[in-house]
């Protein structure tokens, strides 16, 4: 298994980034870390007008393409040592270009992506998603698990399962991450229909069960998001399908990242 981290070295990153080692730990997995040298930063300089001043832009560019290559390595050299000592294998990476478009092409040949919820250009205490994570969400091939500022070992998972076709997947998807962790794992399935909402979450659990995990269903009517949030504790995992129609991620999948209080796997 290859678990992809991208990081920026903020603070908003670093539950992403241990988070993303202790399940490579866990799961035996293969951590491939990844930092992007943001092109739009090295080319501010090109793109500003300056009037009548004077200044030495090649001269300047070369000095922050220094500070950013600085930066990535300090990085990526504290996560490689991090990763060796505690016996996983790794690899790192540093590119420049658009964040999201390099690491969209990492996740090609990735098992699973995790990132956090936002990088250093937002400033700590923004607490939403930031634009480079709600563009790989919408076009990521591979499972995208957002992980919070602050680390949590996952304890018990959850799965929002309403039986379309990246339910099934992210029901898939979560079983083979649940069961090396021996995680108990709650389905919940919402729908004004009592019947069919017990239905979807009787199929999902059969499955789970058929795959050795501990897993129970809950049927609710009512806003899936709601009550999937409500349900959710920082060491719960909470799992979700997250379809995208004309590159706009569905409206659950959109409220659960946003205000999840512990780690999302999306699954397109």
């Amino acid at each position: 298994m290859r678990i992809l981290l991208a990081s920026d070295g903020s603070p908003q990153a670093r539950g992403a980034e241990v988070l993303a080692e202790w399940l490579c730990y866990k799961l035996s997995a293969k951590l491939l870390v990844l930092y992007v040298r943001d092109v739009r930063l090295v080319r501010v300089p090109e793109l500003l007008d300056f009037g009548a001043l004077t200044i030495p832009l090649p001269a300047y560019r070369e000095e922050l393409e220094k500070a950013l290559t600085l930066k990535g390595e300090v990085l990526l050299e504290r996560l490689r040592k991090s990763a060796e000592e505690a016996g996983i294998p790794v690899e790192t990476h540093m590119e420049t270009g658009l964040p999201h478009e390099v690491i969209l092409r990492h996740a090609r040949s990735s098992d699973l992506l995790v990132l956090g919820r936002s990088g250093e250009a937002h400033g700590g205490s923004f607490a939403g998603l930031g634009s480079t994570v709600d563009r790989v969400l919408r076009a990521s091939p591979t499972p995208v698990l957002l992980a919070p500022t602050d680390y949590v070992e996952i304890e018990g998972a959850l799965l929002g399962y309403n039986a379309s076709e990246s339910a099934v997947r992210a029901l898939h998807t979560l079983a083979a991450l649940a069961r090396p962790l021996g995680l108990f794992v709650r389905v919940v399935s919402v729908h004004e229909d009592p019947v069919r909402a017990g239905a979807w979450a009787l199929e999902a659990e059969t499955y789970l069960r058929d795959q050795g995990l501990r897993a129970e269903a809950l049927a609710f009517a009512g806003d899936p998001a709601e009550h999937l949030l409500a349900l959710q504790s920082p060491s719960d995992l909470l799992a979700l399908g997250a379809p995208v129609r004309r590159l706009v991620l569905g409206s659950t999948a959109e409220h659960v990242v946003r205000h999840a209080v512990g780690p999302v796997l999306t699954v397109r």
